[in-house]
């Protein structure tokens, strides 16, 4: 199911916020994402999570216009060689449950703040919608591995763990500097840096410069004669 078609048959918990949420979101750059859907997304997901508080809120509506622009330029530079080329089909990368966003030791070790843990709350919530979307579509998941990982690929879009939406195997980014020189490297470089960092506040959650180097990497593509 396409992002916006899913995203309108989340049920809505209070429109209070909406108005002001869109407010919030337009100061921000969403440069592989419209006005019109980046509005909407933030439409969609301020009324579906209404009634939490405004810092939660905000952070996953944040986060999920990140992973949105991440499945967007996957879909235009990576999916393919996933799908095509992957050294260890069928089951690739998607061999553990990557799609938790933190691990037991990861409590431990890097103390996540309180907001973090709520944000991966909610998003464990999120994915759980998006995958019920698949099922009831007809998704047969293969029953080993991860949870969300059925016979054609993943049943998430926007609620990937910070690993999974980040995760290049070696092959692919040595592929992805063949395909698109230096600016292929910078993006591949960049994927690589927040898959492996320790995810202790939300900041760690996402990277603006995996935006900025894609930018330039499709962006070179598609100056090329």
């Amino acid at each position: 199911m396409r992002i916006a078609s899913w995203l309108d048959t989340l049920h809505s918990g209070s429109d209070a916020a909406v108005a002001d949420d869109i407010d919030c979101f337009q100061a921000k750059a969403h440069p592989f994402l419209s006005d019109e859907l980046a509005e909407h997304h933030v439409a969609r997901l301020s009324s579906h999570l209404g009634r939490l508080a405004a810092p939660l809120r905000r952070a996953v509506i944040g986060y999920t216009l990140y992973t949105r622009q991440l499945d967007r330029i996957q879909e235009a530079a990576t999916k393919d060689f996933c799908r095509d080329g992957c050294d260890r089909p069928p089951v690739g990368c998607c061999n553990a449950r990557h799609c938790d966003v933190f691990t037991p030791s990861d409590y431990l070790l890097y103390r996540p703040t309180g907001l973090s843990l709520e944000l991966a709350g909610a998003l464990a919530r999120l994915q759980r919608a998006e995958d019920d979307s698949a099922r009831q579509a007809g998704a047969r998941h293969t029953q080993r591995y991860c949870p969300y990982l059925t016979e054609t690929g993943c049943t998430l879009q926007l609620a990937k763990s910070p690993r999974c939406i980040h995760y290049l195997c070696q092959t692919l980014q040595t592929d992805l500097g063949q395909r698109y020189g230096a600016a292929g490297a910078a993006f591949a470089a960049a994927m690589a840096e927040t898959a492996g960092r320790a995810v202790a506040c939300c900041e760690d959650f996402t990277n603006p410069a995996v935006l900025a180097t894609a930018r330039e990497m499709l962006s070179a593509e598609a100056a090329r004669p």
